[in-house]
């Protein structure tokens, strides 16, 4: 399948999907603040796209950051991943939506974004939401923030892992399911701003 890196070089962007082949998208944001918005319009009966995104904030960085699915013809399929490490005080809102117009019936689209809390003055806020217009459609989001699970943590020093490279293992982890479509160079950035 097909991937295309989105960069966060400009405040918005929109992606037009005219055609039924299959794409991924993955958005890198490890390091950056301000606003950025980025929005895939499918256009094309049976267009199906994945958008995921991966990084991590620290230092006081503030990142918002909105990503939003347009289904404009039936059949079409989408699914949105964002996962985010947060610490060090950084802050990081996310704000996302699945819209399905009216048009677009049987079309199928899933929206959800983890955060992984690394410190106490760390936060992060999601909003996801759905719009939708037809009446044949499955469409649903989710969003969770947390800290590392004592218990994982526990079970790794039990097994005489130090607890920094614990905590390491327990973040690569988390985000592997957003970050497997990048190329080497994006999850070697991000495996470098973990340790």
């Amino acid at each position: 399948m097909l991937v295309k890196i989105l960069t966060l070089t400009r405040p918005s962007q929109t992606i037009s999907i005219t055609d039924q082949n299959p794409v991924d998208f993955f958005i890198p944001f490890t390091g950056l603040s301000g606003t950025y918005s980025c929005t895939v319009v499918l256009k094309a009966e049976g267009a199906h796209c994945r958008i995921f995104g991966a990084g991590i904030l620290g230092a006081g960085q503030e990142l918002s950051l909105r990503v939003d699915t347009i289904h404009q013809a039936p059949h079409t399929k989408g699914e949105t991943l964002v996962k985010a490490i947060v610490t060090d005080e950084a802050q990081f809102d996310f704000a996302g939506m699945i819209k399905i117009e009216k048009q677009a019936q049987h079309s199928v689209d899933f929206l959800r974004q983890d955060s992984l809390i690394l410190s106490e003055g760390a936060s992060a806020n999601a909003v996801p939401s759905l719009e939708i217009e037809a009446n044949e459609v499955k469409a649903s989001h989710a969003a969770t923030a947390a800290p590392l699970s004592p218990e994982q943590l526990f079970y790794l020093c039990s097994r005489g892992i130090k607890r920094k490279k614990a905590e390491q293992m327990l973040a690569e982890a988390f985000l592997l399911e957003a970050t497997q479509v990048a190329d080497s160079k994006y999850q070697r950035q991000i495996t470098a701003a973990l340790s």
